[in-house]
């Protein structure tokens, strides 16, 4: 019998003109990375693809529609301490180009969201996860 994976999406919004990414501000009780910047996500529910998590996931934090078709992989990981920390055990990463401004959002969960520029996001507190992300997108989109 094969047993399904676990596997949790997340993603940001890149916007190419100003050149920023828009983080979310994960709160003290959160139980990964509390007090982190990181990307908006969560962990895959019912038969959806990770695409369709990652959306799903943006609309529950931000109450914004991505559509599924527009999102872009960035990357597709093995959480490497999943077992101990009993969290998703495949982790997909995805971006999505948007000028949304962050007047028309209503973040839900979380401690703050913003739009920071690529030049300067290495200076905000993040997970090594997010770090590692960052760094892969930043070298895609300067190819």
């Amino acid at each position: 019998m094969e047993t399904k994976k676990s596997f949790a999406s997340n993603g940001f919004l890149y916007n190419p003109k100003k050149q920023e990414v828009l983080l979310h501000l994960r709160d003290g009780h959160a139980t990964t990375n509390p007090n982190k910047w990181a990307f908006f996500g969560g962990a895959g529910e019912g038969g959806e693809t990770a695409a369709e998590c990652c959306s799903r996931e943006i609309k529950e934090e931000l109450n914004i529609d991505i559509p599924v078709e527009d999102l872009i992989l960035l990357r597709d990981y093995l959480i490497p301490d999943y077992i101990t920390e009993k969290r998703c055990e495949h982790q997909h990463s995805y971006y999505i180009e948007s000028d949304i401004p962050k007047s028309e959002m209503i973040l839900s969960e979380g401690a703050d969201f913003d739009w920071v520029p690529l030049d300067k996001v290495f200076e905000y507190d993040m997970s090594d996860e997010t770090v590692e992300s960052l760094k892969m997108f930043i070298e895609k989109i300067e190819e």
